[in-house]
C-alpha cells in the first residue's frame, strides 16, 4: 500500500512538473542578452548567454496584466505625465538660474540682461506641467468619481500657483534688483506669495497622487516592491522646509531689530536647502514617469502572451 502511495504521489509529482513546462509562443526577450526566447521551454537556458528562462520571465512577465484596465489613450497618458514631471523641473530650474544670476551680478558686476526671458520660460513651464496633469484626472473608466474630482480639484490649483509664480518672479523678482540678496519694501508680499505657492503645490500634490500612484502600479517592479518610492511625499516635505523658511522671513520682517535679522538669515539658509531638495525631488519624480511612460504607451506582458501548456499547443495544432 505504501509503494502504491509512493508511485501515485510520484505519479502526482510528475504530472505537475509536465504541466508547468510549458513552452513560450510569445515573444520573451532575454534579460541577459536579449536574444528571443520564443519556442523553448521555462525550464530551459537562454541558448545565447545561458540565463535561465525563469529569471527572466519573474523580471518581465507581469501575471496580473489581464486584470489592468485598459487606459483611454495611451500614449495622451504616457506622454502627459513626462510633461507633467519635466515643466515642473524646467519651472523649478528657471528659478535656479534666476538666483545665480544675481549672485553673478552682485559678485562680478556683470548682468546678462537674462532674467525677463529665463523667467517667461518658468512660467510658460509650469503651465506646460499643469496641462500634462489634467491627463491624470481619468486615465482609464475604473477611475471613480471622487478620485476624478479629488484629481481635478488638484489640476484647478495650477491656476492660482502659475499666478503667484508669475507675480513672484517675473513681477518683484525682475523689478527689484537683488531680490534674494538686497531685498527691497516688498520682500514681505514677496515670501507671503510663495507661502501661497506652497499651499497650491499642497493642494496640486495631495489632488492628483492617488491617480499618478494608480498609473504607476501598472508597472510589475513597482507593484511586486522591488522599487519603492515615495517621491511625492518626499517632495511635499522639501517645499515645507522650504515654507519654513518663508515663515521665518515673515515673522523677522514684523519684528525687526537683532531678531528679525536673525530670522531673515534662518530663511536663507532654509529657503537655500528647500530649493535644492525640491529639485532633487522633482528630479526624481521626472526620472520615475520616464521609465513609467513605456508601461503606460504598452499593455504588460501577461503570461498568457508568452507561453501555453504542452497540451494547449497540442489541441491548437489539432484544430489547424
Amino acid at each position: 500500500m505504501d509503494r502504491a502511495d509512493s508511485q501515485h504521489d510520484s505519479d502526482t509529482r510528475k504530472a505537475g512538473v509536465e504541466s508547468i513546462a510549458r513552452q513560450l509562443t510569445g515573444e520573451l526577450i532575454c534579460i541577459g542578452c536579449g536574444y528571443n526566447l520564443r519556442g523553448l521551454s521555462i525550464r530551459e537556458r537562454c541558448p545565447e548567454c545561458g540565463m535561465s528562462i525563469r529569471a527572466t520571465l519573474l523580471g518581465i512577465v507581469d501575471p496580473h496584466a489581464e486584470e489592468l484596465e485598459a487606459l483611454n489613450f495611451p500614449k495622451l497618458s504616457g506622454n502627459g505625465i513626462v510633461l507633467w514631471s519635466i515643466g515642473a523641473l524646467v519651472a523649478c530650474c528657471s528659478v535656479w538660474v534666476l538666483r545665480i544670476d544675481e549672485i553673478i551680478r552682485a559678485k562680478l558686476a556683470f548682468n546678462a540682461g537674462i532674467g525677463n526671458w529665463v523667467s517667461l520660460i518658468g512660467v510658460i513651464a509650469l503651465i506646460c506641467s499643469g496641462i500634462g496633469a489634467l491627463t491624470l484626472i481619468r486615465p482609464h473608466r475604473r477611475v471613480g468619481r471622487l478620485m476624478a474630482i479629488r484629481a481635478a480639484i488638484g489640476v484647478s490649483a495650477y491656476i492660482p500657483v502659475v499666478m503667484m509664480y508669475w507675480a513672484v518672479y517675473r513681477g518683484f523678482d525682475q523689478s527689484a534688483t537683488m531680490p534674494l540678496i538686497q531685498p527691497g519694501a516688498q520682500d514681505l508680499e514677496r515670501s507671503i506669495l510663495r507661502l501661497g505657492m506652497f499651499v497650491g503645490v499642497v493642494v496640486i500634490v495631495l489632488g492628483i497622487r492617488p491617480n499618478a500612484l494608480m498609473l504607476a502600479m501598472r508597472s510589475v517592479i513597482i507593484r511586486t516592491g522591488r522599487v519603492d518610492r515615495q517621491s511625492m511625499y518626499a517632495l511635499l516635505s522639501s517645499f515645507g522646509v522650504a515654507a519654513a523658511g518663508d515663515t521665518l522671513n515673515v515673522l523677522g520682517i514684523m519684528s525687526g531689530g537683532v531678531v528679525g535679522d536673525l530670522l531673515s538669515q534662518l530663511h536663507v539658509v532654509l529657503v537655500a536647502l528647500g530649493s535644492v531638495l525640491i529639485t532633487l525631488g522633482i528630479t526624481n519624480v521626472v526620472i520615475d514617469t520616464i521609465r513609467l511612460r513605456p508601461v503606460l504607451l504598452h499593455r504588460g506582458v501577461g503570461l498568457v502572451d508568452v507561453f501555453e501548456t504542452n497540451s494547449e499547443k497540442a489541441t491548437r495544432v489539432g484544430t489547424s
